[in-house]
């Protein structure tokens, strides 16, 4: 997998007052076999990963593998809370990942298919 292989993605900011039920459109999760792909094939030129929903990004993102760490074990867990939590699916936005890269240079990727499991599946 390269990032060749992953269509970019502008990252988006839904305001806090604006929120609400947004129509389905869809049910799209985070494609985490390809994620894996893409960290494992990759891992030499990446520092950080993060995931989340890209039309509501600063509300919906977290830290789920970097170059010191690896993967973060217990992403979504309130009792050890250590900035991995994250939405991994949606009825209305698209699952994305935030790859910063060794050079300090970011990209944003979208990175989903088709389902709408919204819990974490690390295959690292």
């Amino acid at each position: 997998m390269d990032f060749i292989d992953l269509t970019p993605i502008t990252l988006q900011h839904t305001p806090l007052g604006t929120r609400s039920q947004w129509p389905k459109e869809h049910d799209r999760q985070l494609d985490w076999a390809k994620l894996s792909a893409l960290i494992r094939d990759n891992q030499d030129v990446i520092a950080v990963v993060q995931a989340g929903l890209a039309e509501d990004w600063l509300n919906t993102h977290g830290t789920i593998w970097d170059d010191q760490r690896g993967y973060y074990r217990h992403p979504n867990d309130n009792r050890d809370f250590d900035d991995t939590v994250f939405w991994a699916a949606s009825t209305w936005a698209t699952p994305a990942i935030l790859v910063t890269f060794h050079n300090e240079l970011t990209q944003a990727f979208a990175c989903d298919k088709k389902g709408n499991d919204p819990d974490f599946h690390y295959l690292g």
